[in-house]
């Protein structure tokens, strides 16, 4: 069985899932064989494929000796990392990934091929794993320089210092000297109109200052 899939993110409205179909379609007729089903999701991007209804529904369908169909082999994964553990699983069933903006992978004769699929395929996860690396040591960089110049300017970083109310402090001392008699710490905060947590967290930073 050949099955066509198809994602494009919700937040594009001017994209369509008949460009991808028309294209897939496009391929099929060029290779002789016809796609025996498509399967489609509206969904952003960043979702993962285990997230994605109609993706998970053709996962189940699936079985070894099929093949799975896509535009582009970013539409199987919310980024590199999903992408290769799509992958991964597909290709431990025994399902041929057959991708048109991958040379190689959009080759129907060398797909066709178990053994020159299994080293092509090897190969794009390796590379798509080493890409993936890449881009996640680019961002750690542009954050740590962003972090650099920030200091440069003299940013202060890291959350701002929580201050304590202007009368917060006399409202406690009062209540530390017993003027709100056996009022307890609940009964204060709600005096003060504060949650307990936010009492703990105003009394922590009093005792540290002073």
């Amino acid at each position: 069985m050949i099955i066509g899939y198809m994602r494009i993110s919700t937040n594009k409205d001017t994209q369509k899932h008949d460009r991808q179909e028309l294209a897939l379609k496009g391929y099929a007729k060029e290779n002789g064989f016809e796609i025996d089903k498509f399967y489609a999701d509206t969904i952003s991007g960043k979702v993962k494929a285990d997230n994605r209804p109609n993706y998970n529904e053709m996962r189940r369908i699936l079985r070894t000796g099929d093949t799975l169909l896509v535009s582009d082999l970013d539409r199987l994964g919310r980024n590199a990392d999903d992408t290769i553990k799509e992958l991964k699983e597909l290709k431990s069933k025994g399902i041929r990934v057959i991708a048109l903006d991958i040379p190689y992978m959009n080759d129907y004769n060398k797909i066709s091929d178990d053994s020159m699929y299994q080293m092509i395929i090897d190969i794009v996860i390796t590379l798509k794993a080493h890409m993936a690396q890449q881009e996640r040591e680019k961002i750690v960089n542009r954050i740590n320089q962003g972090l650099d110049v920030a200091r440069e300017k003299g940013v202060k970083l890291g959350r701002p210092k929580v201050e304590l109310p202007s009368d917060f402090i006399k409202q406690y001392e009062k209540y530390k000297s017993g003027a709100y008699g056996d009022l307890s710490a609940v009964g204060f905060a709600k005096m003060l109109g504060i949650g307990r947590s936010t009492l703990y967290k105003y009394i922590d930073i009093y005792n540290k200052e002073n």
